[in-house]
């Protein structure tokens, strides 16, 4: 038994999100409405119930339109960040993950989608009950930040070399400018990253007006040079998620990012949130991300994961599909 819920739902949505007790921004319905302008589509909730009785599965995701002829076929993903369907297990959560893949194939099927990409969620370890169902692609390690108890003095490396820049906390819309002039440098310097990246001002201002005080953004200043900044999301579940980042380029830029960071997890601990998550290929305190993997200030990795799923090959293959690395580009995020 299933039940399809639109975001104009909203209350109902809600619902079935505390069923499953999930606080998480990157499942929330306002999340949604601001993906949608990077994903134009239906954004719909799949309310799973096992009628073997293994438990129940909520999967948000977007609904896209892939052709433009008489017959429409469409596939599905999950939004830019973190998602993917989460179980409330009351027998074996590996049967009710198979069981959830056979009623949702059918569905796909009935609806014409033709294909799903799912991104799954690091912190909720989702993609465990997937594992034998799905080719699962690691893309990243990610990593978070205690912040229960939480000092800098004991977590950060260089105290003189951070005291040299001026973190502040900005607005979000009054300095939006000065963070996308960051943000499309960063992204142009990479150049293997997709085009999907390159965010318009709508997605932004969307962010800002779905989101409200969920989103934050802050600076790192040397003089009055900004040289890094971060749009991090918040959750009531006491999270806090680096979304999105920019940069200037030059030899101060880490020292900054690392100024950056300890000043968010302060802000974080004071304000009673308990992680900081980092994103996956973040800088490591004086450069140690780069030679041992992990950032020494974070705890143990969590690794980042998609998946795709084709429900009938033959129309898939007809639409260009894509090889892994072109995947993990599309849908690593940024």
């Amino acid at each position: 038994m299933y039940e399809l819920v639109s975001a104009s739902q909203t209350n109902r949505w809600q619902q079935i999100l505390e069923l499953f007790n999930i606080t998480d921004i990157y499942y929330s319905c306002e999340y949604f409405h601001s993906a949608l302008k990077l994903d134009p589509g239906e954004a719909t909730l799949f309310y799973f119930v096992d009628d073997t009785g293994e438990g129940e599965v909520a999967y948000p995701f977007i609904k896209r339109q892939i052709n433009e002829e008489e017959f429409s076929f469409y596939d599905i993903t999950t939004p830019f960040g973190y998602g993917g369907p989460v179980l409330k297990v009351d027998g074996d959560g590996y049967r009710l993950a198979a069981n959830f893949l056979a009623g949702f194939s059918n569905y796909c099927q009935a609806e014409k989608i033709v294909a799903e990409f799912i991104r799954f969620h690091p912190l909720v370890n989702n993609a465990e009950f997937f594992k034998d169902e799905l080719e699962l692609i690691p893309v990243c390690n990610t990593y978070t930040v205690p912040l229960q108890d939480f000092s800098p003095q004991n977590v950060f490396g260089d105290r003189e070399a951070v005291s040299e820049y001026a973190v502040k906390k900005l607005g979000t819309v009054k300095h939006m400018f000065d963070f996308l002039v960051l943000y499309y440098s960063t992204i142009r310097l990479n150049e293997e990253k997709d085009s999907y990246y390159f965010f318009t001002n709508d997605y932004f201002e969307s962010l800002v007006s779905a989101l409200g005080p969920n989103l934050q953004l802050f600076g790192a200043y040397k003089g009055n040079k900004l040289l890094a900044a971060y749009y991090v999301l918040t959750t009531k579940g006491g999270i806090i998620y680096n979304h999105l980042s920019g940069k200037a380029e030059g030899a101060e830029v880490p020292g900054a990012e690392e100024a950056l960071l300890e000043k968010i997890a302060v802000w974080g601990a004071e304000n009673n949130y308990f992680q900081y998550h980092l994103a996956g290929k973040q800088i490591g305190v004086s450069g140690q991300a780069e030679t041992t993997g992990k950032p020494s200030y974070a705890t143990a990795a969590s690794t980042y994961y998609i998946a795709r799923l084709v429900h009938d090959q033959e129309v898939y293959k007809a639409f260009h599909p894509l090889e892994e690395t072109e995947l993990i580009k599309r849908y690593g995020n940024v």
